[in-house]
């Protein structure tokens, strides 16, 4: 029913030894990163099976560790066509879970998200400063939806919520769609080897450098598809996050909420949810029905960080969307 909007899943179709521009080398890249192309293989053969409301695109992207290009050429398709991108979950090295550091752990996984939009306008900004927002890009709310999928679906498996665009000072392909103002994460291992990454083949004082097969392990490989499979299922057949979500309540008792009323046959209703301002998750939320405004009395503006999602009528829901331009899902906020 609406097949302009998308959520995405991507993965880097290369890989590279030490000298990135060495392209005659054995490399196999087994974990960075045929585990992330592997995983959005798999997850088209299996949703492919399903019908959704929206669009699933599955992404095998190249030229990532030669600068982004990739990523880089399908933001612009987007731009070019106005794909409604409302989520890209990148997979860059979703298959050691035996770190350098010598832990070993299948249990856990990371998603980085980005804070404030990089496009933010210096009004928006000023916005902001007043109304606060910091940590509630569409970026980081896809970041905390995907991690209550995890909560709900996906046995044994905890996200860790990183507040940062990638690694400390490095970089993935979901930067180029948020450098287009598309909500975009990187989903990946919790402890990396880095012996197993961007290495020439070789055994050096007894140490095995190189990115090969044995050091993926597909249960756990399989394990971070399915978070993905079932996150892009759960957004496609949910309806589209809300538009123009609104808020006021400054000096009153109450929270009062206005968002776009929409023609989607699909919406039952809407939820709203608020936790405290130093809380990474939502605690608090209240259905209010196919309703386009809402007071929440006695809950003080102040005192909480506030957001709205859309509920099917199979009581799927969207992405939470904070209030204002700084959370909005719609890329084209100017």
């Amino acid at each position: 029913s609406e097949p302009n909007r998308m959520v995405m899943m991507s993965g880097d179709i290369d890989s590279r030894v030490s000298d990135v521009m060495d392209f005659t080398s054995d490399s196999p890249g087994a974990n960075d990163n045929a585990s992330g192309v592997a995983g959005v293989i798999e997850a088209a053969r299996v949703l492919s099976k399903y019908k959704f409301n929206g669009s699933v695109v599955y992404a095998a992207l190249s030229g990532e560790e030669q600068g982004l290009f990739g990523g880089k050429i399908l933001t612009a398709y987007a731009q070019k066509h106005n794909w409604q991108v409302h989520g890209v979950l990148n997979n860059d090295m979703i298959g050691n879970i035996t770190g350098i550091n010598g832990v070993t752990n299948n249990t856990t996984a990371r998603i980085f998200s980005e804070g404030t939009r990089v496009v933010e306008t210096k009004e928006q900004a000023n916005t902001r400063r007043f109304t606060g927002g910091e940590v509630d890009s569409a970026s980081r709310n896809l970041a905390r939806y995907i991690d209550t999928i995890a909560d709900r679906y996906i046995p044994n498996l905890d996200t860790m919520l990183v507040y940062r665009l990638d690694r400390f000072g490095r970089g993935g392909h979901h930067r180029p769609f948020n450098d287009a103002g598309f909500a975009a994460v990187r989903i990946m291992e919790t402890n990396e080897h880095y012996d197993r990454q961007h290495q020439d083949l070789r055994t050096e004082n007894g140490v095995e450098y190189g990115d090969t097969i044995e050091g993926v392990d597909f249960d756990y490989t399989a394990k971070l598809t399915s978070l993905n499979a079932v996150t892009m299922a759960s957004m496609a057949w949910a309806p589209a996050p809300p538009k123009e979500v609104k808020i006021k309540g400054a000096v009153t008792a109450d929270t009062s909420f206005s968002w776009q009323e929409s023609s989607d046959e699909n919406i039952a209703g809407y939820k709203i949810y608020w936790r405290y301002t130093s809380e990474p998750q939502w605690q608090f939320s209240k259905y209010v029905g196919k309703v386009s405004q809402y007071t929440l009395k006695n809950v003080v503006i102040d005192n909480y960080y506030f957001g709205v999602a859309s509920v099917s009528k199979d009581g799927v829901e969207s992405p939470v969307v904070f209030p204002g331009d700084v959370g909005s899902f719609d890329h084209n906020i100017k």
